[in-house]
């Protein structure tokens, strides 16, 4: 039976009230988690976790990376905040090597589900170091991602030291709303989720448009 996180993530912030905890949050690159951190940055002070070494090739990480970072501070001038990045070293072969055994896998099987637990894995490692109240990823914003996977995955880990905040940030048009403010900063918005074999089916899908075009 599916879980509304949703549902979860409202009943954790009314704990909260005006407390403003500290939350490490997860994100994979300036559009999805724009709306995100504006939602959240009134309610937890944010640092934001960028442990993304799915990204292929080397150029597009660090173009994402870039993008990220030009947002954060344009937002936080905008909005009177002091959020700052933390970047995960880059170990693309590494990383490639843990879903490599999936390769032949459909976007959103195995290999999507141990992309999103390598990456919170380092999250919540990194929270529990530096003492976060909470952790929590914007993966969930997406509707190409599954939320009951993420949620799960975070339900995982130990919940003494840090804990996870669940959430599914799709939820009440926070994909639209996503997309809305990454637009309204003129934000980069990728064609393809981040590793090699979803830039590979990206490149096919032009390929069969450009295909289909050629013979009309």
């Amino acid at each position: 039976m599916k879980i509304n996180y949703d549902l979860k993530f409202k009943e954790e912030l009314t704990k909260i009230k005006n407390t403003r905890p500290r939350l490490l949050l997860h994100v994979c690159c300036g559009p999805c988690s724009g709306n995100v951190i504006r939602e959240l940055s009134d309610i937890f002070e944010i640092t934001i976790y960028y442990s993304n070494s799915n990204i292929y090739p080397n150029a597009e990480y660090h173009r994402r990376y870039q993008e990220l970072l030009s947002f954060i501070k344009q937002f936080n001038q905008d909005y009177h905040q002091n959020i700052t990045v933390i970047e995960q070293p880059y170990l693309p072969k590494e990383y490639l090597n843990k879903l490599s055994r999936y390769k032949d896998e459909p976007e959103g099987g195995k290999r999507c589900y141990l992309c999103y637990q390598k990456r919170m894995n380092d999250a919540f490692q990194y929270s529990c170091e530096h003492n976060f109240d909470y952790w929590t990823t914007v993966l969930s914003v997406s509707p190409h991602k599954n939320s009951q996977w993420i949620n799960e995955i975070g339900a995982s880990f130990a919940q003494n030291k840090t804990k996870f905040l669940f959430s599914d940030f799709k939820k009440n048009n926070g994909y639209l709303k996503s997309v809305r403010f990454a637009d309204s900063y003129h934000l980069y918005r990728q064609s393809y989720c981040g590793c090699v074999y979803s830039y590979q089916d990206m490149l096919k899908r032009k390929k069969d448009v450009e295909d289909d075009g050629t013979n009309l």
